[in-house]
This record gives structure tokens, C-alpha cells and sequence, in this order.
């Protein structure tokens, strides 16, 4: 506000609060929706990376896995969603599902409940194009993509974002789950 006195100014006095003492300055804490969650134990837990046909799931499963030092696993695209709940059930397991197996309501609560669960983000219509689908196919396939990405939102516990490299994924991976 130009020519106003400092009368006329909002006092933020009362906004700064006492300043603490902590172990370290310096840490961080990764919280998700699904509230604290014990340390990651890759012997013991599963994880579960989600994407579209293209995006890069199976690879990001196999550095994730080799990472961890767990086993991954990749069912095809048209896998039946028993096969991946079956999947969804092991430890010690990185598991590359078909976005397309949320649409089973079992399997999705499956994943809410028991496993960590990423989903790749990726802009459908870029995807399309790399898988040379269009017209009508590439049209389906995008609005496949957008329903697939809502059922998604509703299991997922972490989101790794577009146009990242496989190792740089790895790395957002292994800072969700607070292991450096």
C-alpha cells in the first residue's frame, strides 16, 4: 500500500509463536495419508507401483526391487485381477500391477490395506502418442486412462510424478518411505 502509515498495517506481533528445541534441526518426516506407518521393512512389506500400459511401471518395480533388495513381479496388462491380488498378498514383493486391476473392488481394498501403493503419474494423451495409438483408439485409451487415474486416487498411498527418470522415481520411492 504506497502512502499508508504504519498505523494502517495488519500487527503480526502475536503470530510468532516460542521457538523449541529439537534433536535435529535438520530432519524430516514423510506423513501420508494413511497416518504413521512403522519403518519400512522390505522383508516383511509389499509394494505396489500402479501405471498406465507405456509408463514405465516394470521397470521402476525392477530398480525398486533390486534397491530394497526385495523381488518384483510383473503380470501383463490383461492379467485377471486374482492373479494380481494373489500378488498383492506376498511380502517381500514389488509388484507391477495393471492400472486396469483397481477396477476389481476386492483387490483395491486389498492394496488400501496391505501393501504401499504408487501410482505413475503420466499425461494420457503424450502416453498415447509414444504407444502410437490414435483417433478413436488413442481417444479410448484416454478416457480409459482418466477413470483408471480416479479408481486409483482412492488406494494409492504415494504419488510419483511425471516426467521423471526410472532412477530418479527410484529415489522419490525410497524418500516416501523414509529410507535414504
Amino acid at each position: 500500500m504506497s502512502g499508508s502509515t504504519g498505523k494502517d498495517r495488519f500487527d503480526t506481533s502475536g503470530f510468532v509463536m516460542r521457538k523449541q528445541d529439537v534433536g535435529d534441526a535438520n530432519a524430516t518426516m514423510t506423513v501420508s495419508r494413511a497416518g504413521r506407518r512403522p519403518p519400512f521393512d522390505p522383508a516383511a512389506e509389499r509394494i505396489v507401483i500402479l501405471g498406465l500400459p507405456g509408463s514405465g511401471r516394470r521397470q521402476l518395480a525392477e530398480l525398486v526391487a533390486q534397491r530394497f533388495g526385495m523381488q518384483a513381479a510383473t503380470p501383463d496388462d490383461d492379467a485377471a485381477p486374482e492373479v494380481v491380488t494373489e500378488l498383492c498378498c506376498r511380502t517381500g514383493l514389488v509388484l507391477a500391477a495393471p492400472v486396469s486391476a483397481v477396477r476389481d473392488e476386492h483387490l483395491r481394498a486389498c492394496l488400501r490395506d496391505g501393501a504401499r501403493v504408487f501410482y505413475m503419474m503420466t499425461n494420457p494423451v503424450r502416453l498415447a502418442a509414444e504407444l502410437g495409438l490414435s483417433g478413436e483408439v488413442g481417444e479410448k485409451f484416454c478416457r480409459e486412462a482418466l477413470e483408471l487415474e480416479t479408481l486409483s486416487m482412492g488406494v494409492l498411498h504415494f504419488l510419483l510424478p511425471d516426467g521423471r527418470t526410472p532412477e530418479q522415481l527410484v529415489v522419490n520411492v525410497c524418500e516416501s518411505l523414509g529410507v535414504a
